[in-house]
């Protein structure tokens, strides 16, 4: 009798223990969306293949990961030292994180929350095998939906287009006016072309980034002494971006603004509002050499700094934020989200 007891009041604990877990997983009373993901570092969550250290493949190395309690405090393919942009919009769904990474589909089949396609080091419009551009990566997504591997009802889909303007813009400075908004005009026409096609898909919604200041990311504002002047020049661009996506995809009342650049310059901009974060410019891990990367070692050396709270830095690297960072960013447009998505 106290045996049959017992095994009853194991089993309820285990059942509450797992009714526990689904609504960690869910938002009560909350409509339940699926979510794919497009884009490069602001939102790849290991993507991008694992190979030997380079600047390409150091999401797979420490530092990065080195403040992720949520998988161990070890890399996982992040750029940052902890979550991306799109582990924190994931929250807003009630995720618990992004979607999985495309690359472990065969490993681990497809995740019934979705799928994330962003590859560290892609552009818009430039790309590489390594590193698909957002055509290739809508297309891949497609085939899936094609083939049934993804479910063709996407009713209560989501999509999320996050880019940071590295790959496309990193030539800019040597640029032209008129070549400066040809290639704008180019980058702004694929995304809008991007969204077209998830929508034809039959995806619901669909969240774009704006463009963050270029100019106030360690990359631009870092001088060649390694000094940081707080000018942050060299916003021509995402001023024009920014100009065009308005004029291309915000006029759909199914895209929304994921407004990178007002939240960059809340916390990092030249005339900031908030004191949350101590360094607003400075990136936490910095490369010795302008031309170097985070984590970065030669012959065994670290060619690189490491600030002791990477809480008080907003850049983590040359452009990606701390998870402080993005948490923040997230936070200040989670009402504007929820309500877009009616959650």
């Amino acid at each position: 009798m106290k045996l049959r007891f017992a095994a009853a009041v194991f089993a309820l604990l285990l059942l509450l223990l797992n009714a526990g877990h689904v609504e960690s997983r869910r938002h009560r009373d909350s409509r339940q969306y699926n979510m794919f993901v497009f884009g490069d570092e602001f939102a790849d969550t290991g993507n991008y293949p694992e190979a030997d250290l380079t600047k390409a493949t150091r999401a797979y190395y420490y530092p990065y990961g080195s403040n992720d309690k949520v998988h161990g405090a070890t890399p996982s393919g992040r750029f940052s030292n902890g979550l991306v942009l799109s582990d924190f919009v994931a929250r807003i769904l009630g995720l618990e994180e992004s979607p999985p990474a495309e690359r472990k589909r065969e490993q681990d089949g497809v995740d019934p929350s979705g799928m994330n396609f962003a590859v560290g080091g892609a552009g818009v419009v430039e790309g590489t095998s390594e590193a698909p551009n957002l055509g290739t990566q809508v297309n891949k997504f497609k085939r899936l939906v094609k083939h049934g591997i993804i479910d063709d009802d996407l009713t209560d889909t989501v999509a999320l287009i996050a880019f940071s303007g590295r790959r496309d813009y990193e030539r800019f400075k040597d640029m032209t006016n008129t070549e400066v908004k040809a290639k704008v005009q180019d980058v702004t026409d694929k995304i809008a072309e991007a969204v077209d096609q998830l929508m034809d898909l039959g995806v619901r919604k669909v969240m774009v980034t704006s463009l963050p200041p270029l100019g106030c990311t360690p990359w631009l504002s870092r001088s060649d002494d390694g000094v940081y002047d707080g000018k942050c020049d060299s916003q021509k661009v995402s001023s024009i971006h920014n100009e065009y996506l308005e004029e291309k995809v915000f006029q759909n009342e199914h895209v929304f603004n994921l407004d990178l650049k007002a939240a960059f310059n809340h916390y990092a901009g030249p005339s900031p509002r908030s004191k949350q974060f101590k360094y607003r410019l400075e990136s936490c891990c910095e490369s010795f050499e302008q031309s170097g990367y985070c984590g970065q070692v030669q012959d065994g050396e670290e060619q690189y700094s490491l600030g002791s709270k990477p809480d008080k830095f907003f850049y983590w690297d040359d452009i990606n934020p701390t998870h402080a960072g993005w948490k923040a960013v997230v936070k200040e447009s989670q009402e504007s989200i929820k309500n877009f998505l009616d959650i």
